[in-house]
């Protein structure tokens, strides 16, 4: 799968709905996508240094200690993984997904169900291949300290980023229901 097919809404699967939900079990369904807000914070100051670095008030040394300091990129460098964990309670937020929540789900799912899973399973592999691009397009910027090293290294963050956004939306909004039906432990 490439980021413009992880990025196709229309290519992607849909979980059923799950309806009468109560309040308690929508609150629930919705703890994911709080997880998801903090790494959402996390690309917004990446992007935020990139504006810096492209101003000139930023060296583009200080971006590749940034970008490893990132529980997305310290996951992938720890796990393989690039969902990131869960700071105070779980230990991985991926590994909980692809250990926990998503056999959980399994065991309770229909085949569109089951079809969202996957999916999500095979965005998890083209995110994690993301995040080594923008690493290596990171250390080459720092090297190079060229117009062309920066604006390599600003695609591969913004893909990287429009592939996590849209990975996180998706994800959200499939499961929601059946995180939240189910009591899956997020």
């Amino acid at each position: 799968m490439t980021p413009e097919e992880l990025e196709d809404e229309g290519g992607r699967p849909r979980a059923p709905d799950v309806p009468g939900l109560s309040p308690a079990q929508r609150a629930h369904g919705g703890r994911l996508a709080q997880i998801h807000d903090m790494y959402r914070d996390e690309l917004a100051a990446v992007a935020a240094l990139l504006a810096e670095i492209r101003a000139a008030r930023a060296d583009p040394a200080t971006l590749v200690p940034v970008i490893e300091g990132l529980d997305l990129a310290r996951n992938l460098a720890l796990f393989g993984t690039v969902c990131g964990r869960e700071c105070a309670l779980l230990k991985n937020h991926h590994d909980i997904e692809e250990h926990w929540m998503f056999p959980a789900l399994a065991e309770r799912a229909d085949p569109a169900l089951q079809a969202v899973i996957d999916r999500l399973i095979a965005e998890h592999r083209v995110i994690h291949a993301l995040i080594a691009d923008l690493r290596e397009a990171a250390t080459t910027l720092t090297a190079q300290r060229s117009p062309a090293a920066f604006d390599a290294c600003a695609t591969a963050f913004d893909t990287l980023n429009r592939a996590i956004q849209s990975h996180f939306g998706y994800e959200e909004t499939q499961l929601h229901g059946a995180l939240g039906a189910h009591a899956i432990p997020i």
